[in-house]
């Protein structure tokens, strides 16, 4: 997750993009890209409260990524665990199903490796 409120309180003291990406271990073109689209949607400085924390900041200065993360099609995960009891059935070929139905429905299906995860939880 990138540390927008950290990055722009940085910034707005007058710090260097480039100290800010060696202190909050962002590339420098992260530290960029957060400046210059804080500065497209007028933002010159944070509240001191929490309002401004940093799912805030990210959601409003990247409201691309919240839809795309909304996109993405629902796993059932009882019947991933109760399809995994059968023969011969694993989590590739769940996945694969998934991935399948996914598209078909016009969303983003989970990569393999989220989708494991996601199941371990």
């Amino acid at each position: 997750m990138v540390h927008c409120r950290k990055i722009l309180e940085l910034y707005f003291d007058g710090v260097s993009q480039r100290t800010i990406s060696s202190s909050t271990g962002h590339s420098r073109n992260t530290v960029s890209e957060v400046v210059q689209r804080a500065q497209k949607r007028g933002l010159e400085s944070l509240n001191l409260n929490d309002t401004m924390n940093d799912s805030w900041l990210e959601a409003f200065l990247f409201p691309e990524k919240q839809a795309i993360e909304k996109g993405y099609f629902h796993v059932d995960w009882e019947k991933v665990h109760k399809e995994l009891q059968k023969k011969n059935v694993t989590l590739l070929l769940l996945h694969h199903e998934y991935a399948t139905e996914a598209r078909e429905n016009g969303k983003i299906p989970y990569a393999y490796r989220t989708f494991c995860e996601r199941y371990g939880k």
